[in-house]
């Protein structure tokens, strides 16, 4: 965290909320990606970033930095928002579409590449929620273990052995096709 950050939180918790606009603008970029990569609709991550910062505003005076980065806590925010919203509003989601892999990206790609696609949902959906997002945080947002530990509620420890071990059993489970998981988002 930067000194301009840190004074720009300490001015909120104390309650100049004007400071908000310099964490939105140094974050909204990140969260706005992790959402839509989970929703593939620019309008429904747009909101979903807007209903997090929201949260975030509401409840800047409970932020602890000495429990985690500031960045955490907002994944942690926009995770929860997620979730809320597909309990809510889409129940029955294609695990596909949460993850960021598109029907559309079959019907374009080679059918050796749809298959490899299928596989990999079919992979992911077979996932503990836990495991999922420590996966895809990991590797698609590029979050480190610490990171990752805060926003699931896990220790570094853990999220690193269930990260190994889901990785290793993705790689077991779907061979070379387990590559595409590194390259089908960007990395942050």
């Amino acid at each position: 965290m930067d000194a301009v950050e840190r004074a720009a939180i300490d001015a909120c918790i104390t309650g100049d909320l004007s400071q908000f606009d310099v964490l939105y603008t140094k974050h909204v970029s990140a969260i706005y990606s992790y959402l839509y990569r989970r929703t593939l609709h620019r309008q429904t991550a747009e909101d979903l970033t807007s209903a997090t910062f929201l949260k975030a505003l509401d409840k800047i005076r409970t932020y602890r930095s000495e429990r985690s980065p500031f960045i955490a806590w907002l994944y942690a925010i926009a995770r929860n928002t997620l979730t809320d919203y597909f309990r809510t509003n889409h129940p029955t989601a294609d695990i596909a579409d949460i993850l960021g892999l598109s029907g559309e990206d079959d019907a374009s790609a080679g059918a050796a590449h749809a298959v490899d696609l299928q596989r990999i949902r079919t992979a992911l959906h077979g996932l503990t929620a836990l495991q999922r997002d420590v996966v895809l945080l990991r590797l698609w947002d590029g979050l480190s273990h610490a990171e990752i530990a805060q926003i699931v509620g896990k220790s570094e420890a853990n999220c690193k052995v269930i990260f190994s071990r889901t990785l290793a059993s993705l790689r077991t489970e779907l061979g070379a096709a387990s590559l595409l998981l590194f390259f089908l988002p960007p990395l942050r």
